[in-house]
């Protein structure tokens, strides 16, 4: 798609000539290297491995002559990204694109990392100012996911999304565990009771852990995202509206819900059966 957008902008840039035939201008062919990114914010990679290759793609508009673009990279993560370009990558003469490559190592199963790679100074000044459409910094983020495994069902109770006071209810909603761990899924709940197509994605999974003692806590902050709202744990200032209450395998999770900068109260029950 940005090939598409670059490629009409030096289209463009090939009208931009005088309409007076005797004072006739040049026809704009554009000097700087005008270095780009292909992307601000690459699509999120997933992976459950401990180390992956990453693939960066640079691009630029002047490919008359061999040219070396430099860069660097940034990351609050120490120890997992490796540049393997060494802040450094050549275009070769007569080509518009070339690729830096990252590698992600040490990586920990359930963590998103993030890196993010900016131009120099010095590159950003060869922007072309007509064209004007470079991206001088593009942030790289992995998620090493779980291997998921069957966790047996629950019936799910929500109380958020219907006025009746006994909630609304689905049976036989999957539950999943990260292998190895003590992180859990019910997958698209709200989906499963409302069948709601805003509810069928998974960004709409409730993630919880299961302590030893067979109690639960969901994240801290903001989980899944439903219809709007992001459900929202605070056990600090808001602890008392963000608990669980338990009887055997049934859960009642009392709960926040953020839309914007406004909190709202809420809840759900559900009943495991493992």
């Amino acid at each position: 798609m940005k090939k598409y957008i670059f490629g009409l902008a030096l289209m463009a840039g090939f009208f931009l000539t005088s309409c007076d035939t005797d004072n006739e201008g040049a026809i704009y062919n554009p000097s700087w290297q005008n270095i780009s990114f292909e992307k601000a914010n690459a699509n999120q990679l997933l992976t459950q491995d401990a180390t992956l290759s990453i693939p960066v793609r640079l691009i630029r508009s002047n490919v008359s002559e061999t040219y070396t673009a430099h860069y660097s990279l940034t990351s609050e993560q120490e120890g997992i990204f490796t540049d393997n370009g060494g802040g450094q990558v050549t275009f070769e003469k007569g080509k518009n694109d070339a690729i830096v490559t990252l590698t992600a190592n040490n990586m920990q199963k359930g963590t998103l990392y993030e890196a993010t790679l900016t131009l120099s100074d010095a590159d950003k000044a060869q922007a072309d100012t007509i064209t004007n459409g470079a991206i001088t910094a593009t942030k790289i983020s992995v998620m090493c996911d779980y291997v998921w495994v069957d966790a047996g069902t629950c019936t799910f109770t929500d109380f958020i999304f219907t006025e009746d006071e006994n909630g609304a209810t689905a049976e036989n909603i999957p539950i999943i565990n990260g292998q190895g761990s003590n992180v859990y899924r019910i997958l698209r709940p709200h989906y499963y009771v409302y069948k709601d197509d805003e509810f069928a994605t998974d960004a709409a999974n409730i993630e919880f852990y299961l302590n030893d003692d067979n109690s639960i806590k969901l994240p801290a902050g903001t989980s899944a995202y439903l219809a709007g709202y992001y459900l929202y744990m605070d056990y600090g200032d808001y602890a008392s509206y963000c608990f669980v209450e338990q009887d055997g395998n049934t859960y009642k999770v009392n709960h926040l819900l953020l839309s914007g900068s406004n909190l709202y109260t809420g809840s759900f029950s559900f009943t495991w059966n493992r």
